[in-house]
């Protein structure tokens, strides 16, 4: 999205992105897996040509959502993007951040998107494309903020069946359905999963009549094996999934900084503020693992 004729203010805030963002104590603090899930999206919808809705499940404080609108493979901008987060305070963060960078077409609503009400009132196959970065119910896995071990493990039991599921599919479970139900149909559903996970990503896409079209492995660099999948899906679509060549993001001799690669600031610009001073604390660069 182009600066110009932009208020001073608005176009000092896109240039810092993502560094900025308001964000709530205690609350999931974004990382690179937003920025990239953004950047996997406007690069996909970029290809597509004109998208008229997006929404977001889970947006937290609207990181993920801002960096597909504010990507420059996204040539044109939907006429509506919205946000949906069970956290009240998340989205009067989001509405904050989404005024400070100039995109009034951002709504942001508070609901459960394992209410089938809720998904409804926000627009029910409504959606050309939906995002989410689901909590990944990891075995074992804490975390030290009240809000961000919420945000980890939990997820609606709205209904029988899902009440049924085992605690470690029941997040993912959700938000793919919810993905469904909001999408039109052959919309696309854009996720960023672990890639250790992808037979439970698999059976979730599955299970919602999500079919899965494309899929990028994301690798810290050349030695490691993937982390991350990005992941492209259609509603009521056959899955006939194209693997793409890898993005490695860091160099294998990094320095005394991320050492982004050229082509993961390409993919996504915006992981270029993790390398800012004091901006680790809001932007968690994905780092290697065994």
């Amino acid at each position: 999205m182009s600066d110009i004729c932009l208020p001073a203010s608005v176009a000092a805030a896109r240039s810092a992105f993502p560094c900025g963002l308001e964000q709530p104590p205690g609350a999931y603090r974004f990382g690179a897996d937003a920025l990239l899930l953004g950047a996997w999206a406007a690069h996909c919808l970029g290809e597509a040509g004109r998208v008229a809705a997006v929404a977001e499940l889970g947006c937290g404080c609207g990181a993920a959502l801002f960096a597909l609108l504010l990507h420059p493979a996204l040539t044109r901008s939907p006429s509506l993007s919205l946000g949906m987060d069970d956290k009240e305070a998340l989205c009067a963060a989001a509405r904050k951040n989404a005024k400070m960078l100039g995109l009034p077409s951002c709504r942001f609503v508070r609901g459960d998107v394992g209410d089938p009400a809720f998904l409804r009132q926000c627009g029910q196959s409504a959606f050309a494309a939906v995002l989410a970065n689901p909590p990944y119910d990891l075995p074992g896995r804490t975390a030290a903020l009240p809000l961000r071990e919420q945000a980890l493990r939990s997820a609606s039991c709205s209904d029988t069946e899902t009440s049924r599921k085992e605690d470690g599919q029941l997040a993912l479970n959700v938000f793919c359905r919810a993905a469904s139900r909001l999408l039109t149909h052959h919309g696309r559903f854009y996720a960023i999963f672990p890639a250790g996970d992808i037979s439970r990503l698999l059976s979730a896409l599955s299970s919602a009549r999500l079919g899965l079209r494309r899929l990028l492995p994301v690798h810290a660099d050349r030695q490691h094996p993937a982390l991350r999948l990005l992941v492209e899906a259609r509603r009521d679509a056959a899955s006939d999934c194209r693997l793409l060549p890898p993005l490695f993001l860091h160099a294998l001799e990094r320095g005394s900084g991320p050492g982004w690669t050229p082509e993961a600031l390409h993919f996504c610009p915006w992981l270029a503020g993790a390398g800012q001073e004091g901006a680790l604390s809001k932007v968690e660069a994905v780092s290697r693992e065994p």
